[in-house]
C-alpha cells in the first residue's frame, strides 16, 4: 500500500479503528452508513469525512492476513480477488516491538472546511487536515480569555449527482460572483424561522448580503434541462456555477465533471447512498476429504490466498506453509484437489454485478435453502414435526437456518439519488489510484448468525396473483415507482403482486418476532428470493442481522419449531388485520404514502422497519394484498374468501 505521502492524504483526524477515542466507530459501520466518502461526527464534536481506501492500512507493520475475507461468489460478482475487514485499533500486548498491526486507524479529513462562531458570526475556513478545536480569531473577542469562542462547522455542503462534494461557496454566492475580488470577512447570521429565507451570508468588507433562499431547490437551464438553483442563479446572468469534481476523502482531489450542484445539510440521508452488496456463504461442490478441507481452513494456512494471487498455489508451496506436519500423509494431487476446492469457483455461471440480476444471483441461494444441507458455514434443516393445518396452508415449505454466514461489501456510493451506478464506476469512488486487477480489494465484513426460510405454495400464488383486482392494486405501487424512475434516471424493474406480498410478509412476521423474541429492532433482517415464470421463487429469509452473541444464541431458530411458529404467524396476521391508525392507513396508503409513495397500507405502526433491516428502503409494502382492503376484502392472499 503507498503511503500518505504518496496518495496526497493531509494528516488529518483518525476515524474508525475500534477503541479510537476521536472516532469510535465500529467496523460494520465502516461499510454502512459510514463508509469512504461519508461525513459523520466523531466524539469530539468535529464533522468529518471518511478517506479512501489507499489510507486503510497505512502503517509501518501491517500484516494483512488478519483482515483478508474470501468469499468466492461475491469476489466474481464484484470482480475482486479478496476482501478485508476495516482495520480495529489495538496497542501493543506485550509480544514485542515488531507486533503487527499496532494503532491501525481509518483516517477521516475534517469536512466541511468552513466553519463558523456563534457569538459574532464569523466564517473561517480551514485546512483538511485540521486537527482539535477550531477557534474564532475575531478581534472581537480580546480580552475575554486567551482564546476566542470554539467554532462550530457550518450546516450546508454541495453535491452533484456524480458523488461529488464540496463545501458550500459562501464566497462566491454572497458577491454574486464565479471569481469575486472581495475578500472581506463573511458572517453567517439566522434572522429566525425554520426556512432557508432566515438565514443569509453577509461581507464586511463590501457590505453585500444574500440569504440562502433556493440553494436545495432544483430547476431547469435555458435549454429545458435538469439544473438547480445553486448551479443557475449563484452569479446571474448567462454564467453558471458548475461541479469541478471535488473528492475531500481523497484529499485535494478533484476530476472534470461540470454536472450542476445542490447544497444539501451535511447530516441530510441524500448525501451519501452506499452500495453494499451481501452473499450467503455457500458451500462448493468438493472433491477433497473433509478432513484436508479442514485443515488447510485453519488460520496457519492462511497465506494461501495469497500464494493464490501471485500464481505460486501449488501443492509444494501449500507444503511449505504446514509448520506442524498436518499435511504429510495427504498426496500432492488430493492438495491440489483441495486448494480447487477452496479456491476455483465451480460455476461457469457469470455473477457479474453489471451483468446478472438480482433474481439471478440468489437462485442458487434459494435453491439450497430449499434443502437440507449440514456445513460449517451453512446448515440448514427440516422441522422436527408437522406443523399445524393454519400454518401449513399459509406456506409449503419451511426450513430452519441454525447457522449462516453473510459476507457484506461495500463497492460503491452514490449521492442525491441512489442507485443507477455501474460497478467499475462505483470503485473508481472509493480510491484515488485504482488497484491492479491483481490485487483489488474490497472492505467487507461477516455476520454469522440464524435464520427461518419460508415459503409459499407455488400454484396457489401463481392463481392469486393472476386476478384482475390484485393486479390492479399492485399496479399502483408500480405506476408510482415509474414516476421515481423517470425522474431520476433509474433502472426499471418488475413490480407485481408476487413481490409486495412476500416483502410484506417478511416485515409483518420480523416485527411481531422482534416483539416475541425480545431481539432488538434492527437486528434482525430479510432477504428476499422471488421471481415469475418461467423459473417462479416465492421464498423469504429471516435472519439474524447483528454480528453479536444476539444472532447467534438460537432464538430465531427456536421461534421456527412447530408450537411455536404457529403463534407468530396468528398474531402477525391478526396485527395486519387493524392498523392503529386505521382506517386512515388503510384508505389513505390508496393514494400513497412512505418512501417515494411506494406503499400502500403500511405505515411505521403496521409494517415498517428499520431501514438497515429491509432491502427496499420501506418500499413495495400493502397489507392489502395480504388481508384484503376495506372495499375489497377478499384481495388479500390470506383473506378469509381467498383461502383455499
Amino acid at each position: 500500500m503507498p503511503h500518505k505521502r504518496d496518495c496526497g492524504l493531509p494528516r488529518g483526524p483518525r476515524a474508525g479503528g475500534l477503541g479510537v477515542t476521536t472516532g469510535g466507530i465500529r467496523r460494520a459501520q465502516l461499510i454502512s452508513p459510514f463508509g469512504v466518502g461519508s461525513m459523520h461526527v466523531l466524539v469530539g464534536g468535529s464533522s468529518v469525512v471518511t478517506a479512501g481506501l489507499d489510507h486503510w492500512f497505512d502503517g509501518e507493520n501491517v500484516d494483512l492476513h488478519d483482515y483478508r475475507i474470501d468469499e468466492w461468489r461475491l469476489e466474481k460478482r464484484l470482480g475482486v480477488r479478496h476482501f478485508r475487514l476495516p482495520p480495529d485499533y489495538r496497542t501493543s500486548s506485550g509480544r514485542g516491538l515488531q507486533e503487527p498491526n499496532l494503532r491501525l486507524t481509518v483516517p477521516g479529513l475534517r469536512f466541511p472546511r468552513w466553519s463558523f462562531c456563534p457569538y459574532c458570526k464569523r466564517l473561517h475556513e480551514h485546512p483538511l487536515a485540521l486537527q482539535g478545536r477550531a477557534r474564532c480569531a475575531d478581534p472581537k473577542h480580546e480580552g475575554k480569555g486567551n482564546q476566542g469562542p470554539v467554532l462550530a462547522q457550518v450546516p450546508f455542503v454541495i453535491a452533484c449527482e456524480e458523488g461529488h462534494l464540496a463545501d458550500f461557496p459562501w464566497r462566491e454566492w454572497v458577491h454574486r460572483s464565479l471569481r469575486p475580488s472581495c475578500r472581506g470577512v463573511m458572517r453567517l447570521t439566522s434572522g429566525g424561522g425554520g426556512s432557508l429565507s432566515g438565514q443569509r451570508v453577509s461581507c464586511d468588507g463590501c457590505k453585500a448580503s444574500r440569504p440562502l433562499t433556493g440553494i436545495t431547490n432544483t430547476a431547469r437551464d435555458s435549454s429545458g434541462e435538469s439544473s438547480t438553483i445553486l448551479t443557475q442563479s449563484l452569479a446571474g446572468g448567462e454564467e453558471t456555477y458548475d461541479c469541478a469534481g471535488w473528492k475531500p476523502w481523497l484529499g485535494d482531489h478533484s476530476e472534470p465533471c461540470g454536472r450542476p450542484l445542490r447544497a444539501t445539510l451535511r447530516g441530510a440521508s441524500n448525501v451519501y447512498f452506499p452500495l453494499v452488496e451481501s452473499s450467503i456463504y455457500l458451500p462448493q461442490k468438493q472433491t477433497a476429504p473433509e478432513d484436508l478441507m479442514q485443515i488447510l481452513r485453519k488460520p496457519q494456512f492462511s497465506m494461501l490466498g495469497v500464494l493464490r494471487e501471485v500464481g505460486e498455489l501449488t501443492p509444494a508451496a501449500v507444503r511449505k506453509t504446514d509448520a506442524f506436519g498436518l499435511l504429510e500423509r495427504y498426496e500432492d494431487d488430493e492438495i491440489q484437489a483441495a486448494v480447487d476446492d477452496l479456491f476455483v469457483p465451480v460455476s461457469d455461471q457469470d455473477f457479474s454485478l453489471d451483468d446478472t440480476s438480482q433474481t439471478e444471483w440468489r437462485r442458487p441461494e434459494y435453491a439450497l435453502l430449499r434443502d437440507a444441507i449440514v456445513d460449517n458455514d451453512l446448515t440448514v434443516t427440516a422441522p422436527t414435526s408437522d406443523f399445524d393445518p393454519i400454518l401449513a396452508e399459509a406456506f409449503s415449505r419451511v426450513r430452519l437456518i441454525e447457522t449462516l454466514r453473510e459476507t457484506r461489501a461495500l463497492w460503491g456510493f452514490t449521492r442525491l439519488n441512489s442507485g443507477g451506478l455501474k460497478l467499475r464506476e462505483g470503485k473508481a469512488r472509493l480510491w484515488r489510484n485504482m488497484p491492479s486487477v491483481a490485487t483489488e480489494w474490497l472492505p467487507a465484513y461477516e455476520v454469522r448468525g440464524e435464520g427461518i426460510y419460508l415459503e409459499l405454495d407455488e400454484s396457489r400464488l401463481a392463481a392469486w396473483e393472476a386476478r384482475p383486482e390484485v393486479l390492479e392494486r399492485a399496479s399502483l405501487i408500480s405506476r408510482r415507482y415509474g414516476a421515481v424512475v423517470a425522474a431520476r434516471g433509474l433502472a426499471e424493474r418488475e413490480l407485481g403482486p408476487r413481490l409486495v406480498l412476500m416483502h410484506t410478509i417478511a416485515h409483518l412476521l420480523i416485527n411481531q418476532l422482534i416483539f416475541e423474541c425480545g431481539y432488538s429492532s434492527a437486528s434482525l433482517r430479510e432477504r428476499l428470493y422471488v421471481a415469475g415464470a418461467p423459473s417462479p421463487m416465492a421464498g423469504v429469509l429471516i435472519y439474524t442481522a447483528a454480528g453479536d452473541s444476539e444472532g447467534t444464541m438460537g432464538g430465531l431458530v427456536r421461534m421456527g419449531q412447530p408450537g411455536n411458529l404457529e403463534r407468530v404467524w396468528d398474531a402477525a396476521i391478526a396485527a395486519a388485520e387493524w392498523c392503529s391508525t386505521d382506517p386512515i392507513c388503510m384508505e389513505a396508503g390508496e393514494g400513497g404514502q412512505g418512501p417515494d409513495s411506494c406503499n400502500l397500507a403500511a405505515c411505521h405502526a403496521c409494517a415498517l422497519l428499520p431501514e438497515t433491516s429491509c432491502e427496499e428502503f420501506n418500499r413495495f409494502l400493502d397489507r392489502g394484498l395480504v388481508i384484503g382492503s376495506l372495499q375489497n376484502p377478499s384481495v388479500g392472499y390470506f383473506s378469509a374468501s381467498s383461502a383455499p
